[in-house]
């Protein structure tokens, strides 16, 4: 019987405890609303919304096992805004490697996704001056890289906040493998 009162006893706190949480997140969320509805209505909430998407020069063709010859690209994506400064927005990205040196059947080296918030977060870059995203696309094993030696880059940006879809495109020079 005592046993009994204990587990009703404990079980009891357990709720209460859970009870006060709820309770605290139910006064912070009404706290953010009464702030929300404080605002203008009229207020621009995606003033540095990103509204054109940049491949910065440095992209291109990257050597990530050391062995002569790039075995994929680099691409370092700047999101900028509507004064053309560069901004730290949240977003999926999507690149797509061409190879145009037959213009009759341009032919997709590989196509690489990054969608993952957390994994986006690590992506970003921001030290001496620079900023952007920097993304590691390897090329798919054994794909043919063309003799041209000069790739397309097609990226896509879709902003998280509102939904807006930016691309670029950038051709670079990649160095072949030897042998």
């Amino acid at each position: 019987m005592i046993q009994d009162h204990d587990a009703l006893r404990r079980e009891n706190q357990r709720l209460e405890r859970l009870v006060a949480d709820r309770d605290g997140a139910i006064a912070r969320l009404n706290r953010r609303i009464e702030n929300l509805q404080a605002f203008d209505p009229k207020r621009p909430a995606d003033l540095f919304a990103p509204v054109a998407l940049e491949i910065a020069s440095l992209s291109g063709g990257a050597d990530y096992d050391g062995r002569p010859g790039d075995d994929g690209a680099t691409v370092y994506l700047r999101p900028r805004d509507a004064d053309g400064d560069v901004v730290k927005a949240p977003g999926a990205m999507h690149i797509q490697l061409l190879d145009n040196s037959d213009l009759r059947n341009p032919r997709i080296i590989g196509v690489y996704d990054f969608t993952d918030p957390e994994s986006i977060r690590k992506l970003w870059y921001e030290k001496f001056a620079t900023q952007h995203y920097t993304l590691k696309c390897v090329f798919p094993e054994g794909v043919a890289l063309p003799e041209s030696r000069k790739i397309v880059i097609y990226a896509e940006f879709v902003d998280f906040l509102t939904g807006a879809v930016l691309t670029a495109t950038k051709e670079v020079i990649i160095s072949l493998p030897v042998g």
